[in-house]
């Protein structure tokens, strides 16, 4: 067999349930799939129960690509998630709204950020509405002019000590974490479409939301907008 070099991993956690899946990356077709269903009445995550399963799996995985599991996206399902919503107003002076008008607003929301988000890293950072001159807008307009604007902001966040200790884990088997992913999020995104939860994943990490900002890397090239713009939050 020859050695496999395009794929991704993806692994989801939740109390109840344990997933790992390689998929290649261009047709999605499945190479290798476990399910684990936890009997537990905790609605906690077992860091134990997924290290022990990442033992049981990653090696076949391996062993089956003839290649290391370099990086994994990792979906989460925990109650340790939390949202902040913040509203911030800015006057525009009657000129066109556009990305770059987004900038100062969105610095002083990651800047009022600081106070709240002690010991949380932002996973999904979200626009949820604007509003422009009064006008309320569920993606932002092309072509509109104004006088003023306001952005409904949602932050999506994890504690710090959680990601560390997946970190920590996979770190056994060289293995890092490419992203993270809530799937409460992702699912509530998806509502009525017949789509898997990686499907899923896959459309939310290639930024199928518009109104999400993407949080990325400072050593990514080839950025768009809200990628250059926030790696602040790397």
């Amino acid at each position: 067999m020859n050695k496999i070099t395009n794929f991704e991993t993806y692994l989801f956690t939740s109390p109840k349930k344990l997933i790992i899946l390689v998929s290649t990356k261009n047709n999605q077709e499945k190479i290798y799939k476990k399910e684990l269903i936890l009997n537990t009445n905790s609605n906690e995550l077992d860091l134990k129960l997924i290290d022990d399963f990442l033992k049981d799996n990653i090696f076949k995985i391996e062993k089956l690509l003839k290649n290391f599991v370099e990086n994994i996206y990792l979906i989460i399902n925990s109650e340790d998630f939390c949202s902040v919503n913040i509203s911030i107003k800015q006057n525009n002076y009657g000129e066109l709204i556009n990305n770059n008008s987004l900038i100062n607003p969105l610095y002083e929301v990651k800047d009022q950020c600081k106070k709240t988000l002690l010991n949380q890293k932002i996973i999904h950072l979200l626009i949820d509405e604007y509003q422009i001159d009064g006008n309320r807008y569920a993606s932002l307009p092309k072509d509109v002019m104004c006088d003023f604007f306001s952005l409904n902001v949602r932050f999506i966040c994890l504690p710090i000590k959680l990601i560390k200790d997946f970190e920590e884990i996979l770190k056994k088997y060289q293995i890092s974490v490419n992203q993270i992913v809530s799937e409460e999020y992702t699912q509530k995104y998806f509502t009525g479409q017949d789509i898997n939860l990686f499907e899923m994943t896959k459309k939310i990490i290639s930024g199928c939301n518009e109104n999400e900002v993407a949080l990325t890397s400072k050593s990514q090239k080839n950025k768009g907008f809200f990628e250059k713009f926030f790696d602040f939050f790397g």
